[in-house]
């Protein structure tokens, strides 16, 4: 764990967020969606662009959540006046689309999203932040409530390596803390079971 919030830094996070790690960003993602739907029970859309990667729409299948896709502009990104958030628990912004690379506008994302969860898939251009001149991105990531990148895509990690960061951690534990008398610990250790599914 220390060694993911190290890594936090070269990609420009703010150091005051948790991380930890999944097996893929399909994992993160669908982590991140069961957290929202867990914040806003009474809602159960997810909002996304006409091409989120396929692994929102299937967190959106096992969660039994409606997915609403936005169109997009002339680039491939969502279009931000066009977000229909009625009904949202959570809007999900890509950053490096599978299908074309684009980048949408996160931070007009956020400034339109309210109290609806906003998680941030940059699971194919995250890991180019560690280049400073590369984090043009990057802008808006700081405004999201959860975050996944793939280290094993570009910085020479093995695969099941996929970094989730959150701001808003204790969230996570109202989602997913179960702690069993077996499992009770008397000091500060951080348990990843209360923060995840695994």
């Amino acid at each position: 764990m220390r060694a993911h919030d190290w890594s936090a830094s070269p990609l420009g996070l703010p150091a005051t967020w948790h991380g930890h790690i999944e097996d893929t960003a399909s994992t993160g993602t669908l982590t991140a969606l069961a957290v929202a739907r867990n914040e806003l029970p009474g809602r159960r859309v997810v909002v996304c662009s006409e091409h989120a990667h396929s692994s929102v729409e299937k967190a959106c299948r096992i969660l039994e959540l409606e997915l609403r896709r936005t169109p997009v502009d002339a680039a491939f990104r969502i279009r931000p006046d066009l977000l229909e958030l009625e009904g949202a628990c959570a809007v999900v912004a890509t950053v490096g689309t599978t299908s074309t690379t684009s980048i949408d506008p996160v931070a007009e994302i956020a400034a339109r999203k309210g109290d609806v969860w906003l998680h941030v898939d940059a699971a194919y251009a995250g890991s180019a932040w560690v280049c400073p001149e590369l984090r043009f991105s990057a802008a808006g990531v700081e405004q999201a409530d959860s975050l996944v990148v793939n280290p094993h895509k570009w910085l020479l990690v093995p695969m099941d390596c996929s970094a989730l960061w959150t701001a808003r951690p204790d969230a996570f534990r109202d989602a997913f803390s179960l702690v069993p008398e077996y499992l009770r610990s008397a000091d500060d250790a951080v348990s990843l079971s209360e923060l995840a599914i695994p």
